[in-house]
């Protein structure tokens, strides 16, 4: 009899340990689960949040408010268009003041796309743009072209312009 029972308790405890060693990878199955979940929650709020800075930014420059327009760039961000490529806000601030210092300037963005890393940190959004101005004689001037710009979450929360670029379809 006494051979039985510790057979019994070793019984028992192969049991309870297989049983537990499933509910653990039962676990960890869940927990992979939820964390992709939180990370796609995750990755979809940056996009949110970059589609927002995008389209807030565009109506600064289209209610000609250059400050708030340079607010959304990074200190260092650089900017790359015809000619050389401008870095740092004094030179993106000289693009801007000329670009918004075209006479019945309008300013349209379509975002075709916003994807951001898995490290969540890092975005990049493209689409294209339409702008039209009035040339010296008053004859409307209209431009379209695709853009690319890098995102780049900042240690307050906000996203900033890292990388500015575009190009004229023609």
């Amino acid at each position: 009899m006494k051979l039985f029972r510790p057979a019994v308790l070793l019984s028992i405890v192969l049991v309870t340990l297989t049983l537990s060693s499933g509910c653990w990878r039962y676990r960890a199955v869940l927990n992979r689960a939820e964390r992709e979940q939180l990370e796609q929650q995750r990755i979809a709020a940056a996009q949110d949040a970059i589609r927002t800075a995008s389209a807030d930014s565009i109506r600064a420059a289209q209610a000609k408010d250059l400050e708030k327009t340079l607010s959304y760039y990074a200190p260092n961000a650089v900017m790359f268009g015809a000619g050389a490529p401008m870095q740092g806000i004094e030179g993106i601030r000289k693009v801007w003041q000329q670009l918004l210092a075209a006479p019945n300037l309008q300013m349209k963005l379509t975002t075709i796309s916003v994807e951001v890393a898995r490290s969540g940190d890092l975005g990049w959004e493209y689409g294209s743009f339409e702008s039209t101005s009035s040339d010296s004689k008053g004859k409307p001037v209209t431009q379209k072209g695709k853009y690319v710009v890098i995102w780049k979450l900042q240690p307050d929360g906000s996203w900033k312009i890292e990388a500015d670029t575009s190009a004229n379809d023609k």
